[in-house]
């Protein structure tokens, strides 16, 4: 009869938060909690810990209350799975869990088992990117770990334990049948201290922690997060996963101050917002290398927890003037500059998506600027480059960029110019950026300004009455909700950049992000009705 052994891998120098496998939960250590609820149905269990010196409390615990446990490399953790099995049989099979996800537990495990049984995979893994994570189980056959572990050099295929298998294996990717609707408000991995506090207190409810379903624990945590809110959607299929609401930090340096004598309040209220943003499914934040505050702003408010889950789209900030920028060499230095001093405030070595300013920025000393991001895109050190276009004719420039890849553009219901006329629009969806659009308006409701380059394109007191008609007529909230249903309505869009001021206007521009957006008889329909308020209200375009 075929053997399954749960091996456990835990460590306790964690550098997000060192010390947690023994802290305690539930009246025990994390990973001893771990451990027992994977037994529950009769598997065999070990735990793999390191043989570093530290480490020993680990093997001390759970050797006097009866869990067997081994010792290995530290960074050789695939080594580790190796001898914690070496008296299996090869179509025995084996078990991952890491000891920082205690929700995980035996009927999990035989849910996957199952699943690959039917499947017939050697490899199978709870999929995280559609399940919570701290649900994160895999499987394996002894022969697949010994295979992997003689052919494996890279130290990150060592560390990792399973990317080898993956590549070369194949994978089932498992969706247990009741997983939550919604993975990001589910989250139940033990990485932070405030995953930690929540993880406590999930378990804190539990009369039998050991014994409670990973059903029963999601059902809790979905009363303890309040998940009848929905979260902020996610329209971006790209690899950002870029969430319909984009958090512009900069008003919140301005509003707060980085004044030193101010700092911890200042981080305290900034951090606040940005565990809102998180919680309410916002995915990045905006900073502008330009108004260096932003940076700072977000540096000040980031815990671990929230620069781990918050991704950073910046803009760059070349010379004013243009100084000297004509040169190539210059202009490569410019952006290099920026780009180091963006990441030295940001105390992060990487950025999701850097934009130029314009695209006349974008092409300085002859395209050399954007050549020079697109190496640090190729380091690994940007994700996506991109443009912020104030006019249509400046996007039909951005669109002729070689690996162009992020826009940010004004969408505004009272800019009156046809933007997207003429195939700009197709444009747009077929050239794969992922799309931003500011001067939404949305905060500002009833005060509604639409510009271009600071000049006004309407005035706004004859907006006020056809705005509130139209908000009533499509069964809208009010104006902030027309003005963000509008913006999403454009399907080539990807977010809504917001720079709220207060932790509830945040809140009130995350729900109205969960709305549906107008339909495009529906937009028309706005824009059409604008159109026929009285002609004093315009201002001529050039």
């Amino acid at each position: 009869m075929k053997r399954t052994r749960v091996v456990i891998q835990s460590r306790l120098n964690s550098s997000r938060l060192p010390g947690k496998a023994l802290l305690t939960i539930a009246g025990m250590p994390l990973v001893e909690l771990v451990a027992r609820r994977a037994a529950r149905s009769g598997h065999e269990v070990v735990v793999a810990t390191s043989d570093e010196h530290y480490d020993r409390r680990i093997a001390e615990h759970l050797s006097a209350v009866g869990i067997p446990v081994m010792r290995g490399s530290l960074d050789d953790v695939l080594g580790r799975f190796v001898a914690a099995t070496a008296d299996l049989d090869v179509t025995d099979r084996v078990v991952r869990l890491t000891g920082d996800n205690p929700v995980a537990d035996a009927d999990l495990v035989d849910e996957l088992l199952a699943a690959m049984d039917v499947s017939g995979h050697i490899y199978g893994r709870v999929d995280i990117e559609r399940v919570p994570e701290g649900l994160g189980v895999e499987a394996f056959t002894v022969e697949a770990i010994r295979t992997a572990a003689a052919r494996a050099t890279a130290s990150y295929d060592r560390e990792h334990v399973t990317p080898w298998l993956r590549r070369e294996l194949g994978e089932l990717l498992f969706v247990p049948r009741e997983s939550p609707r919604d993975p990001r408000q589910f989250r139940c991995t033990v990485d932070v201290l405030a995953d930690y506090d929540r993880v406590s207190a999930l378990f804190g409810a539990m009369p039998d922690p050991v014994g409670a379903p990973w059903q029963m624990l999601m059902t809790e945590l979905g009363r303890q997060i309040d998940a009848d809110t929905p979260l902020v959607p996610i329209r971006d299929s790209s690899e950002l996963a870029q969430s319909a609401l984009l958090l512009d930090v900069t008003r919140l340096g301005r509003v707060q101050g980085i004044d030193p004598a101010r700092q911890r309040t200042d981080a305290s209220v900034v951090r606040r917002m940005l565990q809102v943003a998180v919680e309410r499914g916002i995915s990045h934040v905006a900073t502008n290398r330009s108004d260096d505050r932003t940076e700072a702003t977000f540096r000040s408010g980031s815990d671990p927890a929230l620069k781990q889950r918050l991704g950073v789209v910046t803009t760059l900030a070349l010379p004013r003037g243009r100084m000297g920028l004509d040169d190539r060499e210059l202009a490569g230095l410019a952006v290099e500059s920026s780009m180091e001093r963006s990441f030295a405030e940001l105390g992060r070595r990487r950025a999701d998506a850097v934009l130029f300013e314009g695209v006349v920025e974008a092409v300085s000393g002859d395209g050399a600027a954007w050549r020079r991001l697109v190496e640090y895109q190729r380091s690994g050190h940007v994700g996506r480059v991109g443009v912020s276009v104030r006019t249509p004719g400046e996007l039909l420039d951005a669109l002729r960029l070689e690996g162009l890849g992020y826009l940010r553009l004004p969408v505004d219901v009272l800019d009156r110019r046809r933007w997207l006329e003429d195939g700009v629009a197709e444009a747009l969806e077929s050239s794969g950026a992922v799309v931003a659009a500011h001067s939404v308006r949305v905060g500002e409701a009833l005060g509604i300004t639409a510009s271009v380059e600071g000049e006004p394109l309407v005035d706004t007191t004859l907006m006020r009455e056809p705005l509130e008609g139209l908000a009533r007529d499509l069964g809208r909230e009010g104006v902030a909700d027309l003005c963000m249903a509008w913006a999403l309505g454009h399907p080539w869009l990807t977010s809504v950049v917001v720079d709220p001021e207060t932790e509830q206007q945040l809140r009130d521009h995350s729900r109205l992000a969960t709305r549906p957006p107008l339909t495009g008889p529906e937009r028309e329909a706005v824009r059409e009705a604008l159109l026929d308020v009285g002609g004093s209200g315009r201002r001529k375009l050039t």
